[in-house]
């Protein structure tokens, strides 16, 4: 009886593992939508950012890096930041579209430069540092091109069996893409990368603009969330050149909300319904870039989808849902 009542004890006074916040690592191209994603996670109690890597996409790496910084200078916290890779894994590197996110990468409010500095180390060594240091814990959510990924595999063999989860932001299934008809940016940025990291047996998960492109930021949003705090500012002020972008493009009412729904996939997975595909890209040609998300595929002979793993791929998701979690989440900070 004293053995039962003392395990019981040491049992109540265990820290909740279950309801501790989950510990990501953010791969990203601030980018107006990247800023609003990271914030989101910044105010997150569901949620503790332990770095910030960098990389080409909406805007050349450093100035994603320097745009990084500022985030963090914003925020006041102490959060390491490495820059990553400059270029694609093999094919050309796509132009930087600075007529969607200003040439500051910010909807042109031209924030000063900060003090801060990154870290000596590449992207790709701070993610395997990171993630080995805590096999199991870490998180990566990659919110642009996954080259500093399929680099960090390269370096560390291990990495696969050592994080916890992936979560990216990309590709196109149903839906037109935004550099071709069947590419998404972030896919075609680095299609190799793409088809490594999508095809490694880990558990991943992709959000496509099938899924982001249900979800979008209003008018009436970005006001109210324009007066909740210092992040809701930001968003609203960096969100006007982005928001007249899309109306450029014949988007009503608002603009899709791309890389906030794959962080608010990690705080509230109910919002989403997801499916086990196996995923391949295509690395080459005139469909370069395409996400081939098969529902089923043989394995009986040796050949591209022989072997492949399951990855989970989001389908449908409660937009509505999805932009109050974050309204709510950055309320006050």
């Amino acid at each position: 009886m004293a053995k039962k009542t003392l395990l019981l004890i040491i049992v109540w006074f265990l820290p909740d593992l279950a309801g501790a916040a989950e510990k990501v690592l953010i791969d990203t191209d601030p980018g107006v939508d990247d800023a609003q994603a990271v914030f989101f996670a910044l105010a997150s109690e569901d949620l503790e950012v332990v770095g910030l890597t960098t990389i080409f996409g909406n805007v050349e790496t450093a100035l994603a890096t320097r745009n990084a910084l500022r985030l963090i200078e914003i925020a006041d916290l102490q959060i390491p930041v490495a820059e990553g890779a400059v270029k694609p894994l093999y094919s050309k590197k796509l132009a930087t579209p600075d007529f969607v996110h200003g040439k500051d990468g910010f909807g042109e409010i031209n924030m000063p430069e900060v003090d801060r500095q990154p870290l000596q180390e590449s992207a790709a060594e701070f993610i395997v540092r990171t993630v080995m240091r805590s096999p199991g814990e870490i998180t990566l959510v990659v919110l642009g091109p996954m080259t500093n990924i399929a680099l960090a595999l390269a370096l560390e063999p291990n990495l696969s069996k050592s994080v916890r989860r992936v979560v990216a932001m990309g590709g196109v299934l149903s839906v037109m893409g935004n550099v071709s008809p069947v590419a998404s940016a972030n896919i075609l940025g680095d299609a190799h990368a793409a088809d490594i990291v999508l095809g490694t047996d880990w558990d991943v998960t992709l959000v496509p603009a099938d899924t982001t492109r249900q979800v979008k930021v209003t008018d009436a949003w970005l006001d109210e969330v324009g007066r909740s705090g210092t992040f809701g500012r930001f968003i609203s002020k960096s969100s006007v050149f982005y928001r007249d972008f899309y109306r450029s493009t014949g988007v009503s009412d608002g603009f899709y909300n791309h890389d906030p729904t794959a962080m608010a996939y990690l705080v509230e997975p109910a919002l989403f319904q997801t499916e086990k595909r196996a995923i391949r890209v295509v690395t080459d040609g005139i469909s370069i870039g395409d996400v081939i998300a098969a529902k089923s595929v043989h394995y009986d002979a040796p050949g591209p989808w022989y072997g492949l793993p399951l990855a989970t791929i989001t389908t449908k998701v409660d937009s509505a849902g999805v932009m109050d979690l974050i309204k709510e989440t950055l309320a006050g900070h």
